[in-house]
């Protein structure tokens, strides 16, 4: 059996200068009905040692099933105080399905992607807990199994997917995404043996221990294994304090566990943030407001609001948008759209010409213009509105039903990383690009692998990640024929398609 250790850090620094305390919930599920695993129970109780031996309070939990799982995070939850250190540890079955990377609780019944979704924790969802308890240092480890035990899930994918590390965080792999960590042959696996030792060492930063774990894994490995990582640090973190030299540069350095006694310069004042002001978006106006004529079955439009011309095509006497919608300012990935009276959007990896070639990405009420009703015009052009799902039900049905991805997907278009759509006709004409979301974490994902359509019809979604609510949208996959009209997070940032009222 071989696993994956990721190694999530966030460093939410300037209002917290010192921490109080150091949490930590430390997760071991061995007692699968099917493959069962002998490591997980050693590590949680070895690294829970170690934990408490650095000053951490450690809630210590092992094979636990999902509900057990989310009380054990939401007990987690209520000790973290704000300017706390916080941290994470789970080891177990884990698997990546549609980009998603999920833990796999112990006595739960898995037969397909679906079950893995609503009976497996999200990894996003314990991020979102830990950021809302405004914990000065989240850290987050991650010992999963990296081969799948699911392999006939069509969904499912070799390893944990990549997660990019947000700004003043750290991600560490125990190996390179899509790649598999050995499990080891003693009471633990190579990388959390290693990273028990290092942890240990004084006067190293977090970066340090990770390098030097990394050297350890390649060389007891053979090279086979090598950590990995993804840093956009804000300042520096240890887990054993110790007199350190001076700084040889102007930049300050704090260290988190230090007693205040031993701080030789005061911490920066808190600030008041003052968030920039956001510039007005102003479309521009085209010169003439041209009269559109819907006759036929194809055709193209125009956006009176900034003179963008769209194709539009006829679909079962239905009018839809032929291209994605692209309309508003472009905000960072890293920032929730509001409703500030401009039309905000998502360009794929923060790049405007992701956004030219495949439209903006738009949280639903940002889609729907803050309004809650089937059938909103939304953020739609003047005489266009969101389709509800009835209305992609409807699609589905006149392209095909199970096989209407053949009809509604492009034909010939190459994407970057993962080629052509497989099943491609655009018989439809509807010309479906996979243009991925953005994740409401903040990160983008599944270019060249998905494309999903918000639908007008919200619903309340018992275990939607982060605000709870949910809305229906249409989702196309580039390997799979069929299409589906689940719901997904309003949070997410996801492509707009608009039909004729």
């Amino acid at each position: 059996m071989k696993k994956l250790i990721i190694l999530f850090v966030v460093l939410l620094l300037g209002e917290f200068a010192f921490p109080q305390n150091k949490i930590a919930l430390v997760i071991g599920n061995s007692d699968y009905n099917q493959m069962s695993l002998k490591n997980p129970k050693n590590d949680a109780f070895d690294l829970s040692y170690t934990l408490m031996s650095l000053g951490f309070d450690v809630i210590l939990k092992t094979n636990l099933n999902h509900r057990e799982m989310e009380e054990s995070i939401r007990e987690f939850k209520g000790k973290i105080m704000p300017g706390d250190i916080a941290l994470f540890y789970y080891s177990g079955h884990g698997i990546q399905v549609d980009g998603l990377n999920y833990l796999i609780p112990v006595n739960e019944s898995i037969d397909n992607e679906i079950d893995v979704k609503y009976n497996c924790l999200e990894t996003g969802y314990v991020l979102d807990v830990m950021e809302q308890a405004r914990s000065a240092v989240n850290i987050v480890i991650l010992d999963a199994c990296r081969n799948n035990p699911y392999q006939g899930y069509r969904s499912a994918s070799r390893g944990f997917a990549f997660m990019s590390a947000p700004t003043g965080s750290i991600i560490v792999y125990s190996t390179a995404p899509g790649s598999v960590a050995q499990d080891g042959s003693g009471r633990n696996s190579p990388f959390t043996k290693s990273l028990i030792e290092k942890m240990k060492l004084p006067g190293l930063k977090i970066e340090d221990v990770i390098k030097e774990v990394r050297k350890e894994v390649a060389q007891e490995t053979g090279g086979n294994q090598i950590p990995w990582e993804s840093s956009s640090l804000m300042g520096d973190f240890y887990f054993t304090t110790s007199a350190r030299p001076a700084a040889t540069t102007s930049t300050t350095t704090y260290n988190y566990n230090a007693p205040k006694k031993e701080e030789t310069r005061p911490p920066p004042k808190k600030q008041e943030y003052v968030p920039p002001k956001k510039e007005e978006y102003v479309p521009p106006k085209p010169a003439t407001t041209p009269h559109e004529s819907f006759t036929g079955n194809s055709g193209t439009f125009t956006d009176t609001r900034d003179g963008h011309r769209y194709k539009w095509v006829r679909i079962a006497g239905q009018i839809w948008m032929a291209e994605n919608l692209n309309v508003g300012k472009m905000i960072s990935g890293a920032m929730q759209q509001t409703d500030n009276g401009v039309i905000e959007k998502y360009c794929y990896d923060d790049d405007k010409r992701n956004c030219e070639k495949y439209g903006g990405l738009y949280q639903w009420d940002e889609a729907m213009n803050y309004k809650g009703f089937v059938h909103e015009q939304g953020i739609c052009p003047p005489g266009w509105m969101l389709p509800s799902r009835e209305d992609f039900i409807n699609l589905m049905k006149s392209t095909g039903e199970k096989l209407a991805g053949i009809s509604l997907k492009e034909a010939g278009h190459i994407y970057k990383k993962r080629g052509l759509n497989v099943y491609q006709q655009n018989s439809s004409g509807f010309s479906a690009l996979m243009s991925g979301i953005r994740h409401h974490s903040g990160s983008f994902r599944e270019m060249g692998i998905t494309a999903l359509f918000w639908s007008s019809l919200g619903e309340k979604q018992g275990r939607s990640r982060s605000a709870g609510n949910g809305a229906y949208r249409m989702k196309l996959h580039v390997e799979s024929p069929g299409v589906s009209t689940y719901s997904s997070d309003k949070k997410y940032g996801l492509s707009v398609r608009c039909i004729r009222k």
